[in-house]
């Protein structure tokens, strides 16, 4: 049977990344040789199923390509704990010369993370996350490599940790160390995190926001992971796959998948084929994409939602309210709280649209009765 390489996983790589192609190249130049210094630092922003982390994966390639070495994090808690204990000791004894040294206890307060542990190795726990990264970037000098930390969904990290973090990255450009730091997250939390005094550092990377792409390379992505899966399309079926996709990465995966998934008779793949892929991979959608961004919203939220959902395109804000039977000031509460949650953003002078493709069709099909409660609730 021929292979399907379309992968409709959270994070996976893509056969072909599409729409890409300048940021991707941007992260090659950083680690090839001629050091860029403006790419040692960098932000990605999107709305969810947009290819943040997948970039996130292509710096990591980038660098490892390189020969620099990669910590790869995300943001729960106990980010420095975990890259003191775990990561940055074992980096040092497989990188570092210097010889272990035991001691049978030590304790006192050193650097940003303080200390009181008994040590019995050269890299105690608490031993300080500057002094780690110091002596590992001081050992990968010579050869011209460096590490990279990158944490993904940083917009849930906590603050101290991010400032602890970039104090050590601050230092570390002072010091013209061969260190590299990449982040990813949801568009408007990172925007309130970098309104934050506690990541100056952040401010200063270099910011990519992370959208759509267009038809063109939605088509050309199906058509090239579909050829090199053996298979062959229609110019019908590629067309009708993809407008499903909307411009939205991960829907190339899923309507992709979905579709070679549905052929069973020889010849190309039809529009019979795709339709049934398009419905499949709309439902696979909802379970992964809508009903966990949905499930912690209070049943107003639900109830804003499922008002916009009347309308085919964007809504109007006015409009809206009118449905919800509120003001526009009530209800505008409730728009910058799913604006912030990156559930809608705003289309234009008094309009809002969803985020996410066929987050409409999802609250009319399974979100009606709790958002049509919501309308009789208290206010939350």
């Amino acid at each position: 049977m021929p292979a399907n390489l379309f992968r409709p996983s959270f994070g996976t790589y893509p056969h072909v990344l599409v729409g890409r192609d300048e940021l991707v190249d941007e992260f090659a130049d950083t680690f090839d040789g001629i050091l860029d210094p403006a790419g040692l630092t960098v932000l990605l922003s999107g709305q969810r199923g947009m290819g943040k982390t997948v970039l996130l994966d292509s710096y990591r390639r980038a660098a490892e390509g390189a020969g620099w070495l990669v910590i790869t994090e995300s943001s729960s808690s106990g980010l420095l704990e975990r890259l003191t204990r775990d990561h940055l000791p074992r980096l040092l004894q497989a990188h570092s010369d210097e010889s272990p040294a035991r001691l049978a206890s030590a304790s006192g307060t050193i650097g940003p993370l303080g200390g009181g542990a008994s040590w019995t190795e050269r890299y105690p726990a608490e031993s300080t996350l500057r002094s780690q990264i110091t002596e590992l970037t001081d050992a990968l000098r010579p050869s011209g490599r460096g590490l990279v930390i990158t944490v993904d969904e940083v917009q849930a990290a906590d603050i101290e940790d991010l400032r602890k973090l970039g104090e050590i990255i601050q230092y570390g450009r002072r010091e013209d160390r061969l260190l590299a730091f990449a982040a990813a997250g949801l568009s408007t939390p990172i925007e309130e995190l970098l309104d934050h005094p506690g990541t100056t550092f952040l401010r200063r990377a270099e910011h990519h926001p992370v959208g759509r792409v267009s038809r063109a390379e939605v088509r050309a992505a199906l058509a090239g992971t579909i050829a090199d899966s053996d298979r062959e399309i229609d110019v019908q079926a590629l067309d009708l796959a993809a407008d499903a996709v909307d411009g939205y990465p991960f829907m190339i995966q899923l309507v992709g998948y979905h579709s070679l998934k549905a052929h069973r008779a020889s010849g190309p793949i039809t529009s019979k084929d795709v339709t049934e892929g398009i419905a499949a991979a709309r439902r696979r959608l909802g379970r992964h994409i809508h009903a966990p961004a949905l499930r912690p919203l209070s049943s107003v939220d639900r109830t804003y939602l499922l008002a916009m959902a009347q309308d085919e395109g964007p809504s109007r804000t006015a409009k809206i309210a009118e449905r919800m039977g509120v003001n526009t000031t009530y209800a505008g509460q409730y728009r910058r709280r799913l604006i912030r949650d990156g559930i809608i953003e705003p289309a234009g002078h008094g309009f809002v649209r969803f985020t996410i493709p066929y987050t409409a069709e999802h609250l009319r099909e399974h979100a009606a009765h709790d958002a049509l409660e919501g309308l009789s609730s208290s206010e939350e």
